[in-house]
């Protein structure tokens, strides 16, 4: 028995959740800095980011896949990177200024 299509918000969320998640082991790429480890790991990113899609496409929308929730799945993948990102950055730019006695400039 299929579901209904009132249930397709649902599946959106939650599958754009699983995406923001599942984007989160590619912050350690940024910490390895031996180039075969970081290779071998990049694949191991990939291969849990298609597991992750899948296993949450059969629990949640019962193995149906449909354009939506493969664009929902990538839009949180984007949305979590680019939020990543943003966060990381000040977060890095806030200790090296305080490493390095560095205040901001005070307007007169």
């Amino acid at each position: 028995m299929l579901y209904s299509t009132l249930n397709q918000a649902v599946v959106f969320i939650v599958l754009f959740i699983a995406g923001s998640i599942s984007f989160l082991p590619y912050l350690t790429l940024k910490i390895i800095k031996n180039n075969i480890a970081k290779q071998l790991f990049y694949i191991f990113f990939i291969v849990f980011c298609f597991f992750s899609f899948e296993i949450v496409n059969l629990v949640i929308n019962y193995g149906q896949f449909r354009l939506f929730s493969a664009l929902s799945f990538l839009l949180g993948m984007t949305v979590s990177n680019y939020l990543i990102r943003f966060l990381w950055t000040k977060f890095n730019k806030k200790c090296y200024n305080l490493k390095h006695g560095r205040k901001k400039e005070e307007k007169n």
